[in-house]
């Protein structure tokens, strides 16, 4: 998994400096979380059905390990990553570099790189190959070689207890190189409200280290250096209000302050603003005094949904130049938490004063997606009481984010994630598959204007099949949804459509004219959908009245005025039609001058027999066909006479058969 985010955004002369420094780490965590994001489709849902939501789950594998190169000049090396093992593919690769990139040692071919300061920290490739060049003589490069591989699977959601299951990675694996990641859709009508353990107890809270579990209202991610392979249960509500966008403007606002005496306990509502969302609040309580015997106890932030961020507990010595001045021994405490909802509540259980500092975080859905990317507009006035501000950026998992170009022009895409000198202040970037934020505001640096997120969009392709797995070519298939499509299935029976507004999809596949698939998608777990539709290979076996197949027979299929097939019966009496649409029809049936007309329900592939009141031919009239009913009047107005030379025409198999009729 990505390393933590550093990042100084919360500033103040509020701690003592070492303090302040880890504080400042703290603003990320909120952006973090937002940006933290082979494959089984599950099955559709059923026609008439509402939008089904699927919840991706990741199991990711990490492998670490030390490299040495010594690079002559004009020399290439290059850092290939050990292949997946089994199950697992390559997620990507990160090679560090402790105190940077050296001097003297060209990039030749990476994907995205980190940047801390102007220096690159680290480099990300997502086939896991990094060539290195050196422009000096034995230039030596010391780095860590981290490797990540991922298993996708599949759960869908519903309101109430969603299970998953945890097991043993593969050797030489251990479980405390797993962690696992719950994704759901911002479009989803879903949020998550707890997470459980085998034992059925909420895994949210401080027992853990901060670093066992993430949370927030889409995402879930559990170390398992921390908990055991076993079954986990995400609790999740159902509701229109749990739905985000996808794309948004994110600011925090200047910190409130306050503080609680010992053993104190005191509720505060997150600030709203009119026009924003309300997300939550980025929550630190921190306790600076000098050590004692009596300063222990702990202090901790419940609410609706709560993210235990960060820790620091220890003991800081204040040293004089010499003895004249003792030393002054102080307890530094500070936890930071990321509450989600109206409300959270600190309760102070230590033996000093605790000061509490919070700043809510509000979204609000910026941007026009484009079959390109996303173009988001920022003026001066969205930002002005905010401290630092965001673009985030959320594609679904079919979206591939490229880049990100700023009003100034620059392109920071080529970036994993970067903190950067900026007029003064820094920066933050961070762009990993399809997610990204990009910094736009920070105190009293701002930088309004156009930004361009670049997305490379997979096409989503449904594949239609009939009812013998068959490709079903010419099929009208619409999508209708944030995005309305129209395309026409190919040979191979597939349309594809490149659906860059993320959301909801309702499919429709009309062959002939008929409706024969109709499927609604809230999510999409993979860019193949296989869609079997209502398409049957029917054959009609037609006899005459003696129950000999009859050749010639036309068979027109109809609904309403609209033509649906048309076939001819052929040797053996037999009319196929290769595909046609589930429904019921008019099927007219005429031999010569013989026709019938009945109303069918196709609801299958077969053959389905059909008698036609074909009783005789007259081959002496050119093969003239008579019904029963005229083959008798006949007989009646001859009154006794023979009818001669009366002829029942038979397969090409069968004898003609000579037929006297006689008083």
């Amino acid at each position: 998994m990505p390393p933590p985010v550093t990042d100084p955004l919360l500033r103040g002369a509020w701690l003592l400096a070492n303090v302040v420094e880890e504080l400042r780490r703290l603003g990320l965590v909120v952006l973090a979380v937002l940006a933290v994001a082979a494959w089984a489709w599950p099955a559709p849902a059923s026609p008439g059905s509402g939008p089904v939501y699927f919840a991706r789950v990741d199991y990711v594998l990490s492998v670490k390990s030390n490299v040495s190169l010594l690079l002559g000049e004009d020399q290439v090396k290059e850092i290939a990553a050990p292949p997946s093992p089994p199950g697992y593919r390559l997620y990507y690769m990160r090679v560090s570099f402790a105190s940077g990139l050296p001097a003297g040692v060209a990039l030749l071919k990476f994907d995205r790189k980190v940047e801390v300061g102007g220096k690159v920290v680290s480099l990300v490739s997502y086939d896991g190959v990094v060539k290195l060049a050196a422009l000096a003589p034995n230039a030596t490069v010391e780095a860590v070689v981290t490797t990540y591989y991922v298993k996708s699977r599949w759960l869908q959601l519903r309101d109430g207890e969603i299970e998953l299951q945890v097991e043993e990675p593969p050797p030489p694996f251990t479980k405390d190189d797993l962690t696992v990641r719950i994704s759901i859709d911002n479009h989803a009508p879903y949020k998550v409200v707890d997470v459980k353990g085998p034992g059925g107890e909420s895994l949210l809270g401080s027992e853990y280290s901060p670093d066992a579990i993430r949370v927030d209202p889409k995402h879930v991610e559990l170390s398992f250096k921390y908990f055991e392979p076993s079954s986990y249960r995400i609790v999740v509500a159902e509701g229109e209000d749990y739905i985000l966008p996808s794309s948004f403007l994110l600011v925090e606002t200047a910190f409130h302050n306050d503080t609680l005496r010992p053993g104190e306990v005191r509720r505060y509502a997150v600030p709203e603003k009119l026009g924003w969302k309300s997300l939550g609040a980025l929550v630190v309580l921190y306790s600076v005094a000098p050590l004692s015997g009596k300063s222990g106890g702990s202090a901790e932030v419940v609410g609706e949904l709560v993210d235990y961020a960060y820790m620091k507990d220890e003991s800081v010595r204040i040293r004089a130049a010499s003895l004249l001045v003792p030393d002054l021994n102080l307890r530094v405490w500070v936890r930071a938490y990321i509450v989600f909802g109206g409300w959270f509540e600190v309760r102070n259980g230590m033996r000093a004063a605790l000061n509490v500092m919070y700043t809510p975080i509000l979204i609000r859905e910026a941007g026009a997606w484009e079959p390109d990317g996303v173009e988001v507009t920022v003026r001066e006035s969205d930002v002005r009481d905010a401290c630092a501000a965001y673009i985030v950026v959320q594609a679904p998992s079919y979206g591939r984010i490229a880049g990100i170009v700023t009003p100034s022009g620059d392109e920071v895409g080529g970036l994993s994630e970067g903190v950067l000198p900026w007029g003064g202040e820094y920066r933050s970037v961070r762009v990993f598959e399809n997610e990204a934020y990009v910094q736009v505001k920070a105190f009293n640096v701002v930088e309004p204007g156009r930004y361009f997120v670049k997305i490379d969009w997979q096409p989503v392709a449904f594949k239609l099949v009939d009812d013998e797995g068959r490709p079903v070519a010419g099929a009208i298939v619409e999508v209708h949804g944030p995005l309305n499509a129209t395309a026409l299935s190919d040979r191979g029976g597939v349309a594809s459509f490149k659906l860059y507004k993320p959301g909801p999809y309702s499919v429709e596949v009309k062959f002939k004219g008929v409706t024969v698939a109709a499927v609604t998608l809230g999510s999409i777990v993979s860019t193949e959908v296989p869609l079997k539709c209502r398409v049957y290979r029917v054959s009609w076996l037609v006899t005459d009245a003696w129950d000999k197949p009859l050749e010639g027979v036309e068979i027109v299929v109809r609904s309403g005025d609209a033509l649906i097939a048309r076939a001819v019966s052929g040797e053996g009496g037999v009319a196929e039609v290769d595909q046609i649409p589930g429904g019921t029809f008019t099927i007219q049936m005429t031999y010569k001058r013989v026709s019938a007309v009945d109303v069918e329900e196709i609801n299958a592939s077969g053959v389905r027999k059909a008698k036609l009141d074909v009783f005789l031919e007259i081959p002496v009239l050119g093969g003239v066909p008579l019904t029963t009913l005229e083959t008798l009047a006949a007989t009646s107005l001859m009154g006794g006479c023979t009818l001669g030379l009366a002829l029942v025409r038979r397969r090409k198999a069968s004898s003609v058969e000579e037929i006297s009729l006689e008083e």
